[in-house]
């Protein structure tokens, strides 16, 4: 089993750290490909917990987490492909 690597997962903290910051002024595009690192990041620790046993209710919260950002990666990628550069609350 390869456990998900500590520096991929603290660069997508650091990163939503970064976005958080930015508040409302941070772009749709940047945010689509965040959300898009951290749904792949979320995923690989799903499948990392499915092959190492874990709980079928750990393993649906980490893929249920993974598909939410990976529908919220997909509506600010059509956000910015409508041309919508900033996504308000």
């Amino acid at each position: 089993m390869t456990a998900v690597p500590a520096a991929q997962v603290s660069a997508v903290l650091a990163w939503a750290a970064r976005l958080a910051a930015a508040g409302p002024a941070a772009g749709t595009a940047e945010t689509a490909a965040y959300l898009t690192a951290k749904a792949a990041v979320l995923e690989r620790i799903a499948a990392e917990r499915a092959r190492g046993g874990w709980s079928p209710e750990d393993v649906t919260a980490a893929a249920g987490a993974a598909a939410r950002a990976r529908e919220a990666a997909g509506t600010a990628a059509l956000a910015a492909a409508a041309g919508i550069t900033r996504l308000e609350d």
